[in-house]
């Protein structure tokens, strides 16, 4: 590294164990704002284990050839990514998330300290000693974590998970700071490095201020996006929890029709004398209660739920609702999913059906069956005429809303494509030879297959 030191003039590079510290801070700032919790026993073991770790990998970067360095920096990340996992175990992605944070949060803290500390030296003289220059690292990084730390408590990141395309762009913003902050410690012959040292120090501090910056925008944006998935959520929720209980007050309604109808009956078989009449009366009676019984056995016990409750309703609306499906296929599909989709497909399809004059043609065809190691899910309803124009919409383009408040209404097939590629699948939608086809793949697991 001193060739390195040379090319930039004779300020002397940032003390290893005052980068060490701000990185093991920057790592403890984020920590604590996002448990926002004293650490326990085990979580003191991995930060002091952390510090010392990272203390003897920053010591070997120092006298280690150059082309060493990048290794021995990443050596030093890896470190404090084991921190961030081993203290507050989350996916790998979160994991990174905060890694990068904490280290162009580092970085910049140290850059600033330094250069304040050897500008106030060099311009009013003060001696050399080591207790001025920790002095100036313990002002400088007690105000600047203790800012990012005020900063961070101003957003709930405790339950925060961050997904691998959420990762992207914080990972450009980190590659970028650092290679542009350190780029005048490599070479000094480019548009975006210099020779001297005032110079130098300059763009790497200012470089790693706007990584900060540019981190903490998109994490504002990050949070407020999350914030409003999880609304979202409970507002899914929320409807959906409304959506049962009106099924509930219809299928209650119905039984109590049927109820209402079997007292009648059983009234007339007490006075029929004629044992052939009162056979004929009980196989009707029969007859009706098989519509109402749970007829479903798909192998899912959450599938054949929707599918009951949903046949109750077709029942009370003159729709013939019939089911192929092998639910043992979407074990691997949460309930939450399992009622999103099918609830929803079947919702569209039954208020379109509804709109058919004929009952004969009111039909619905649901099946779930195994297609290259997918389990293929299909909602199918009879097309009206006028309905059944040559190339439906696609994948890519969903069929609009029919109904009259569009604000809130719509958002079935979207919930169904969100459902679907949660687990790596896709949802298409097409007309058919007189049907309308509502399509969903989702991937199986290997043992599945």
């Amino acid at each position: 590294m001193d060739a390195v030191m040379s090319m930039v003039g004779e300020i002397p590079d940032i003390p290893k164990a005052f980068t060490v510290l701000a990185e093991w801070l920057a790592c403890v700032v984020y920590l604590a704002a996002c448990t926002r919790r004293p650490p326990q026993g085990r979580q003191y073991a991995v930060l002091a284990g952390g510090l010392a770790l990272l203390l003897a990998v920053q010591c070997a970067i120092g006298v280690v050839p150059l082309w060493l360095w990048i290794p021995g920096m990443l050596v030093a990340l890896a470190v404090m990514y084991e921190i961030i996992r081993l203290y507050r175990p989350t996916n790998r992605a979160t994991g990174a998330y905060w890694l990068m944070r904490a280290f162009v949060l580092a970085e910049f803290v140290a850059a600033i300290e330094w250069q304040l500390f050897v500008f106030v030296e060099r311009s009013y003289d003060v001696p050399r000693s080591d207790w001025f220059s920790v002095l100036v690292l313990v002002m400088v990084y007690a105000v600047l974590f203790a800012a990012a730390f005020a900063l961070e408590l101003r957003h709930d990141d405790d339950a925060l998970t961050v997904t691998a395309r959420e990762l992207v762009t914080p990972a450009i913003i980190t590659v970028a700071s650092f290679t542009l902050s350190n780029l005048s410690y490599v070479a000094t012959d480019t548009p975006f490095s210099s020779p001297l040292a005032t110079e130098a120090f300059n763009i790497r501090t200012l470089v790693c201020l706007g990584g900060v910056a540019f981190l903490y925008a998109y994490h504002v944006q990050l949070s407020e996006s999350h914030a409003r998935a999880e609304l979202d959520a409970i507002r899914n929720v929320l409807n959906m929890q409304y959506a049962q209980y009106q099924q509930s007050k219809e299928s209650i309604a119905i039984i109590n029709h049927k109820y209402h109808d079997l007292k009648h009956q059983i009234a007339v078989l007490r006075a029929e004398r004629d044992p052939a009449v009162r056979e004929a009366h009980l196989d009707d009676i029969e007859q009706g209660i098989k519509e109402y019984e749970a007829r479903f056995k798909t192998g899912n016990s959450v599938l054949d739920t929707v599918l009951t409750g949903k046949s109750l309703i077709c029942v009370k609306d003159g729709i013939e609702l019939t089911c192929v499906a092998d639910g043992r296929l979407l074990d691997g599909v949460s309930v939450m999913d399992v009622c999103t989709i099918f609830g929803n497909a079947l919702d569209n399809a039954i208020e379109y059906e509804r709109t058919i004059e004929d009952a004969e043609q009111r039909l619905i065809h649901v099946t779930v069956s195994k297609l290259n190691g997918f389990a293929v899910i299909r909602v199918e309803n009879w097309l009206k005429p006028e309905d059944r124009r040559a190339g439906g919409p696609s994948s890519a383009t969903l069929p609009a809303t029919t109904k009259r408040d569009k604000r809130y209404h719509g958002f079935g097939l979207k919930s169904i494509r969100h459902c679907a590629q949660q687990y790596g699948g896709e949802m298409a939608v097409d007309r058919r030879d007189g049907w309308f086809e509502l399509t969903v793949l989702i991937p199986l697991k290997r043992n599945e297959r």
